[in-house]
């Protein structure tokens, strides 16, 4: 075993390719198979599940063995560190899962910063439901994760980052007539037509934990529509198609523009976290590592608490 094969077979675990991994290192992508069937001769097991129908995937001994190989990775760079003296510039891809509203309100400031510290470093942003991101860090597809919710998992570390709440946004003067302040009654969100995000979501799940503990549920609304995308939820209720619940984080422009009215619900607690989570049983890259430390610092200093 050397740490060419440990580096090809990183590479082709965290871009799911051989060919990927191939140009990533500049070599053929012949080179790659056989630098990791060579791994797995000498290992005794078979690393990757292999199907000309979908990409490579890591068998169960493919994911311990992921381990150890970023261990023995960092350890030959933290080696190569101490003897050369000098820190050299740290380089890598970080795979991120996030939801709608850490991906879209949080991470662009947070990364165009890290960015400014870290500029070698790069990243691969894919944006889900809560369910599925936590999904992709069970299954090592991703190194850290941005959810809006908790899943009772041991294998998962959370790290609070920005506190949040649904806001109940209406179109504009929709409830002037009835409502002359920020905090209004659970009656006065009845009869109304509901736009709600997918199954998955955090949002969604969070709002039907409030209303079942106060006996309600989507019965109460006239109707509901479904959508996948924060964005088009927040478009449609400025346009007069239903009411929803929604982040502050995500509406907060369209308040302060006058463009949506935004309650609280004094019956319901919609308050809530987001959050980083990782998986604790794996070794993360120095690239992920450092976002990993950056990420804590950077929200834990309190300046960026509740900013989008």
């Amino acid at each position: 075993m050397d740490f060419e094969q440990i580096r090809v077979f990183l590479n082709v675990a965290s871009l799911k390719s051989f060919s990927a991994a191939a140009e990533k290192m500049f070599i053929s992508q012949p080179s790659v198979s056989v630098r990791i069937k060579a791994l797995e001769e000498e290992l005794g097991v078979v690393l990757f599940e292999r199907s000309k129908a979908r990409e490579p995937v890591l068998t169960e001994a493919g994911r311990l063995f992921l381990n150890y190989a970023q261990s023995f990775i960092n350890l030959q760079d933290q080696c190569k560190e101490s003897l050369s003296g000098q820190r050299e510039e740290m380089t890598g891809m970080v795979y991120i899962g996030a939801s709608t509203v850490p991906g879209t309100y949080i991470l662009p400031l947070l990364f165009a910063d890290f960015k400014g510290a870290c500029p070698a470093i790069d990243f691969s942003i894919e944006i889900l439901d809560t369910s599925a991101v936590l999904e992709g860090i069970l299954n090592y597809s991703f190194d850290l994760g941005f959810v809006g919710l908790l899943r009772e998992d041991d294998r998962l570390a959370y790290l609070p980052l920005v506190d949040d709440e649904l806001l109940f946004c209406t179109p504009k003067g929709l409830l002037k007539s009835k409502e002359h302040s920020d905090i209004i009654g659970l009656g006065s969100c009845t009869g109304l037509h509901l736009l709600m995000r997918e199954k998955g979501s955090a949002t969604r799940k969070l709002l039907e934990k409030a209303l079942i503990k106060n006996n309600f549920s989507f019965d109460m609304f006239s109707g509901v529509t479904y959508f996948n995308s924060m964005e088009g939820i927040k478009e449609a209720v400025r346009h007069g198609l239903g009411v929803a619940f929604l982040s502050r984080l995500s509406v907060q422009d369209m308040a302060e523009g006058s463009k949506i009215d935004c309650y609280r619900v004094k019956e319901l607690d919609l308050s809530r976290s987001l959050y980083l989570v990782s998986h604790r049983n794996r070794v993360l890259g120095k690239a992920a590592e450092n976002l990993k430390d950056f990420t804590a610092e950077y929200f834990q200093g309190g300046d960026n608490n509740g900013q989008s």
